[in-house]
């Protein structure tokens, strides 16, 4: 059984087949592109959702150790974890910093410091959200070019067997005009999933990036109260953590 489409294709001119070829390379590029950044959207928002579950009910930082690796590898395990040894970090530095005689100003510098290690790592993690997608958004504009390329050639070539042969009969012009259409065809068929899928994985790391952003500042808030509770706890229990009432 004979595919008029295939005939076609074989029987296009050599640029016509090289802009065929750049096509097929481009669409594996960009399916190749959107089931690795599907897959890996996917578990980012299962991971996190996964965390956010154990973490809900936690009392303090501190039970964060019990958690998995795998649970505390989550986006926001990681910024977790991290307020976590900042906790640590503030509570050895008031163990150490004896001679404090303003903890107001000490505390405020030590919260200032917290929150921008927090927040330097977010911006690192949540970078790896989009991560290759403009290649898609790349493939997207090129391909309908590279199909516009292909149709002029493919009109040009028939205009010059016109020319050529005296004669506008289908026999003549009908070579370049499948090879104008077939490579528009392409074209589209590349660029219109690039587009898509590049809006829907946008959309998708911009949503797992507002989730980060409020995830960061749930956790700057608890880091704050823990602290604060174990400046201002009952003299016995903040001697317990600082060593300094």
């Amino acid at each position: 059984m004979s595919i008029p489409i295939l005939e076609m294709t074989l029987k296009m001119g050599l640029m016509g087949k090289l802009v065929i070829v750049i096509m097929l390379v481009l669409s594996l590029i960009t399916w190749a592109i959107i089931l690795i950044r599907l897959s890996v959207l996917k578990k980012i928002s299962a991971a996190n959702a996964t965390f956010r579950n154990k973490y809900d009910k936690m009392q303090r930082l501190g039970e964060m150790e019990q958690l998995s690796h795998k649970e505390l590898g989550a986006p926001m395990g990681q910024l977790a974890r991290l307020a976590a040894a900042e906790h640590r970090r503030i509570i050895d530095d008031a163990r150490s910093h004896t001679g404090v005689k303003d903890w107001s100003f000490f505390l405020q510098s030590q919260f200032a410091m917290a929150k921008e290690h927090i927040e330097s790592a977010m911006t690192g993690i949540i970078a790896t959200f989009d991560k290759g997608i403009f290649i898609l958004a790349t493939i997207s504009s090129i391909a309908p070019f590279l199909g516009l390329w292909g149709t002029v050639w493919g009109i040009m070539n028939s205009f010059y067997e016109i020319g050529n042969q005296g004669s506008a009969s289908l026999p003549v012009v009908a070579p370049g005009i499948a090879e104008a259409l077939i490579t528009t065809i392409v074209g589209l068929a590349v660029a219109i999933p690039a587009l898509f899928f590049y809006n829907y994985c946008a959309h998708k790391a911009e949503r797992a990036a507002d989730d980060m952003e409020e995830f960061k500042d749930v956790i700057n808030v608890r880091l704050k109260r823990e602290i604060f509770d174990a400046f201002y706890a009952p003299k016995a229990q903040a001697q317990n953590y600082t060593g300094m009432q």
